[in-house]
């Protein structure tokens, strides 16, 4: 009688360590999506700041925020959103160096329309980074990671496995 007891006291312990270690992973899997939603959000606050602010240190503001994002993403994300990010400071630093140039010249003085040209073409790359970033971004943020199913769950999946061979 002692050893069924030991034996039942065995299996309780397995399926508790089991479920401990399911929790935890899960755990992991929500605190990961977390941080990687935090340089999503501090991204987008960027692009809000550099577009709703003005002022010669706009840019350098903005620039030094995306750093910071940049530094984590390189760790949280593929190297395709880090360089993205990258890609997306090089354009403000652009715009912003346009800008202050736009605002020394003379309204009607020479060389402003060819500056102006190039602030519209860097702000149409600058809108189709915005929308492309989220798209670069969803593979990451899916909680699509394998799930650590319950052992009824896999019995089931096993079963249906089975049953698809159709040797009845």
């Amino acid at each position: 009688m002692a050893s069924w007891a030991a034996f039942f006291i065995s299996i309780a312990v397995a399926i508790i360590a089991f479920l401990q270690w399911r929790t935890a992973h899960q755990k992991v899997v929500l605190d990961l999506f977390d941080r990687r939603m935090k340089v999503i959000d501090e991204v987008n606050d960027v692009i809000g700041y550099f577009w709703t602010n003005e002022g010669n240190l706009v840019a350098f503001n903005a620039r030094r925020r995306l750093s910071l994002a940049s530094g984590s993403a390189r760790y949280l994300f593929g190297e395709e959103v880090a360089t993205a990010i990258k890609r997306l400071d090089a354009i403000i630093r652009e715009l912003g160096s346009l800008k202050n140039r736009l605002e020394k010249l003379a309204v009607d003085g020479p060389g402003r329309y060819e500056v102006t040209e190039k602030i519209t073409a860097l702000e149409d790359t600058f809108d189709q980074w915005v929308r492309s970033f989220p798209d670069l971004c969803l593979p990451y943020v899916k909680h699509d990671q394998r799930r650590v199913g319950t052992l009824r769950e896999w019995f089931v999946e096993r079963n249906r496995k089975r049953l698809s061979y159709g040797d009845q």
